[in-house]
């Protein structure tokens, strides 16, 4: 049975359950970054000066800083995948929830990376959650781009569609695997490893659809 509630306008047709899912998402997002803040609390023995402050909570902010910036990217990459939707369904709602009940772990991931110290069986856990994170905005996106019919948006051709599912699995599947064979002198670096892959995967994804995508005055996601 369809969940659809669909109103036909003039300017077209409008969807709101597509609607209430994605304020529903929007707010898991808003929860989730403020759980982040929340875990920032002042040490229990501070000497009241900003050295022995810095001493004491350079792990947790340095978890908060680098977790904000993992949720305000997939938030950044939730919009975009929806504003391909013209509709949704109960497939890609549930697959929706479990996106967002990933995302909604984050701040339970970073909490781990600084309360263990941030070793390797921590730092594991948490790449792992980035690249399943990942895996279901693929999922959810190749959903509605290759399987969901009439969902996605008419104008997007074959080839955008393919484009964006790889750059949303392969980037954060890579990132979690090398995080898997890191060293242990290497391990300080593996966030900056992460973002440089990041950066590369989405320069390379650009490079191969900004042809086609200028064509159909779709700009590059």
């Amino acid at each position: 049975m369809s969940m659809n509630v669909i109103e036909n306008r003039g300017e077209g047709v409008k969807d709101y359950n597509l609607e209430r899912v994605i304020m529903l998402s929007d707010g898991v997002f808003a929860i989730a970054i403020t759980l982040l803040t929340l875990e920032l609390r002042p040490p229990p023995r501070w000497d009241a000066t900003f050295p022995g402050l810095w001493l004491a909570m350079w792990r947790p902010f340095l978890a908060y800083v680098v977790s904000f910036a993992v949720i305000a990217v997939y938030w950044l990459s939730h919009r975009r995948i929806f504003s391909r939707f013209a509709r949704i369904d109960t497939p890609l709602t549930l697959l929706n929830f479990f996106f967002l009940a990933l995302v909604g772990l984050v701040p339970a991931a970073t909490n781990l990376i600084y309360v263990a110290q941030a070793n390797r069986t921590a730092l594991l856990l948490y790449i792992g959650l980035m690249g399943a994170i990942g895996v279901a905005a693929g999922l959810t996106f190749g959903y509605g781009a290759f399987l969901g019919g009439s969902i996605v948006k008419v104008q997007m051709p074959l080839r955008r569609r393919i484009s964006i599912f790889l750059s949303l699995v392969f980037v954060p599947v890579l990132a979690s695997a090398g995080s898997i064979v890191a060293s242990e002198p290497g391990r300080q670096w593996l966030f900056a490893v992460m973002a440089a892959v990041w950066l590369a995967g989405r320069l390379i994804v650009r490079t191969i659809d900004r042809r086609g995508a200028t064509q159909r005055n779709d700009p590059p996601g």
